[in-house]
């Protein structure tokens, strides 16, 4: 499991910084060494340093438009609030979520509003199941 935290945080680290500003791929980095540390340590994130990096796992998906995306976290427990394009986007937001290392579960209430120019009317509302993860 450690193994698995460390590659996806190294991983994410290294995707962010051959992308973006160096002062945000400097800022994935140092949350990536947050994430190692308490690997190492034996002892979970903090609720807030692990709801940084589900949000930065959000951004660093070019097909979801994170900043629409609302993240809440108690001990490892993630709910997603907000709105996607598609029920495509909505899966993979969870799906992302749910492979981050020290999420627990995904709570997944993000709903589907269409860009106007579909001319689709909004879709699914309802909340997912919540999803647990198996450690």
């Amino acid at each position: 499991m450690r193994t698995a935290l460390l590659c996806f945080t190294v991983g994410v680290g290294l995707f962010a910084c051959s992308r973006e500003e160096p002062v945000v791929a400097q800022t994935r980095i140092d949350e990536a060494k947050q994430v190692e540390k308490a690997a190492e340590a034996g002892r979970p994130l903090s609720d807030p340093g692990l709801t940084q990096i589900v949000k930065s796992a959000l951004q660093s998906e070019s097909s979801l438009d994170a900043r629409k995306i609302d993240v809440e976290n108690r001990n490892g427990d993630v709910t997603l609030h907000g709105t996607v394009e598609s029920d495509e986007q909505r899966e993979k937001a969870g799906r992302i979520v749910g492979a981050v290392g020290g999420v627990r579960s995904v709570a997944n209430n993000l709903t589907v509003d269409p860009p106007a120019s579909i001319g689709a009317t909004a879709g699914s509302s309802a909340p997912d199941r919540v999803l647990q993860r198996k450690d």
